[in-house]
């Protein structure tokens, strides 16, 4: 019987690749989708990684890890330090082979920590992102580059006008976390959207109750109907949003822009454009490129 060898690097060409996707957008879902029906398991194992902030996930193609990576790595540490040795050390345990930041565009130290990672462990990386909202005629942005700066300018607005901004309505749509910037800014009333509604809402004193706001716990898409709807019912003069761009949420936008409200718009921050791509069509192709190598 005739033994036949197997060198090192042909047996690691055998091996099927494996994909972590850190996911929970749309992107995510339908780039794990995609991938799971383009290659079989014994060529790719696809696994996607959702943080699991949101109650009932839907649950993507393929295989799923739910949670942070701060409870992967068990030692004594701050949080931020134990989620990227927490990463570390899932990537390395799961030999992983491929690395797909496909987080939301404001996931910054989940982003910060997967380029830190793959560049140390010599990861192929790509960060996913859907493109951003470009303002059109008639949309008027104040844009800011954080919520801190949001909130400010709230603050700050209310202070140089008098009666105006004291019935100011505000629809604040940018998620559950830093809402307790928003909170000393007094003399406007909120309309809060989010996913989830949020347990608590603190400051530095402590929790108390947010008077002034009015919480709303929904899922997009939202169609423009919808928000024209809601913009007239609680009578609101001013949007705050982050320009999370897609499709799912921007009738926001667009209502704005047809009842003449101004937009404050905070901004993404950077991303290393050298590892960005804007289409789940260009992972594929990134994915086949690495395959073929």
């Amino acid at each position: 019987m005739q033994t036949v060898k197997v060198s090192s690097s042909e047996r690691l060409k055998i091996m099927p690749e494996k994909l972590l996707i850190l996911g929970g957008t749309r992107e995510a879902y339908e780039l794990a989708e995609c991938l799971v029906d383009r290659y079989p398991p014994r060529q790719l194992t696809v696994i996607s990684s959702l943080a699991g902030i949101t109650g009932n996930p839907k649950v993507p193609a393929g295989q799923v890890r739910i949670g942070g990576f701060a409870d992967t790595y068990d030692e004594d540490g701050k949080s931020g330090q134990n989620s990227i040795l927490g990463l570390r050390k899932y990537l390395l345990q799961e030999k992983i082979t491929l690395l797909v930041n496909a987080t939301h565009p404001y996931a910054t130290r989940i982003s910060e920590n997967a380029l830190a990672v793959a560049t140390e462990l010599g990861l192929p990386y790509l960060r996913l992102t859907r493109p951003a909202w470009l303002k059109h005629t008639g949309d008027q942005w104040i844009e800011v580059p954080d919520l801190a700066a949001a909130a400010d300018y709230l603050k700050s607005e209310s202070i140089d006008t008098n009666s105006r901004i004291s019935k100011q309505i505000v629809f604040l749509t940018t998620g559950n976390r830093g809402l307790e910037l928003f909170q000393r800014c007094r003399k406007c009333h909120f309309v809060v959207r989010s996913v989830e509604l949020p347990e608590s809402v603190g400051s530095v004193s402590g929790t108390f109750v947010w008077e002034k706001a009015e919480f709303l716990q929904a899922r997009g898409p939202f169609t423009l109907r919808n928000e024209l709807s809601l913009f007239r019912q609680y009578g609101v003069t001013m949007l705050v949003s982050k320009n999370s761009g897609g499709d799912s949420t921007y009738a926001k936008i667009e209502a704005a822009r047809k009842l003449k409200i101004p937009v404050l718009m905070v901004d993404r921050p950077l991303v290393n454009s050298a590892d960005l791509c804007l289409q789940v069509y260009q992972v594929l192709d990134w994915i086949d490129q690495h395959k073929l190598a």
